[in-house]
């Protein structure tokens, strides 16, 4: 339940700001900024949140909670079997701050597997058992269930532990994501339907 307005200045600068009930445990508002220059393998993207938490019944009651998180990343979708590479790196919702490495390889279908790992200045022995946060997904396009073309996209995680270490916010889709059908890879393979 939030509010959210996207737009993109000089056709390669992409922008959006929201506020309201970002996920089950947090509130907040915030923004995010790509550049994604066109046909570009590389994109680069800062957001930033201020977030409360929620209370545990759901309910529009806070707890006293409260901090900010902020991501520098930089995306690189790679000429390698359809194999996109990001980095984030910035300050999580425990106040911790470190990085995340993402590889995820986007299939012909458009189902998505992709793995994740994050370290960050929680220490082995803070963090506990696993010592690190880890763990891979997989995405199913909702198209495959619609005579249109949405973009939008169902995401299963797995992880192996659940710790407050390296524990980002769960929003919508990062700005990467939303134009993900812009990327040097995805105006490539239009361009060759195209041609043949």
């Amino acid at each position: 339940l939030y509010l959210e307005k996207r737009g993109t200045a000089m056709n390669d600068i992409h922008y959006r700001v929201f506020g309201g009930v970002l996920e089950s445990m947090f509130s907040g508002f915030g923004g995010e900024v790509l550049y994604q220059p066109y046909q570009s393998r590389l994109a680069y993207g800062v957001s930033a949140n201020w977030v409360q938490q929620r209370d545990y019944d759901k309910s529009f009651k806070h707890l006293d909670y409260k901090t900010s998180t902020a991501f520098a990343s930089v995306y690189w979708a790679t000429p390698f079997y359809n194999f996109d590479v990001a980095v984030h790196a910035g300050k999580y919702l425990a106040k911790d701050v470190g990085a995340t490495l993402e590889v995820r390889r986007t299939f012909h279908n458009g189902w998505s597997v992709g793995l994740w790992a994050t370290k960050t200045d929680v220490s082995a022995e803070d963090f506990g058992e696993g010592s690190f946060d880890k763990g891979f997904y997989f995405q199913i396009p909702m198209d495959l269930f619609s005579t249109s073309y949405s973009g939008n996209y169902s995401t299963f995680k797995i992880s192996p532990l659940t710790r407050d270490g390296g524990a980002k916010l769960i929003h919508d889709k990062d700005l990467k994501g939303l134009i993900y059908n812009t990327t040097y890879r995805e105006l490539s393979q239009q361009l060759r339907g195209f041609l043949n």
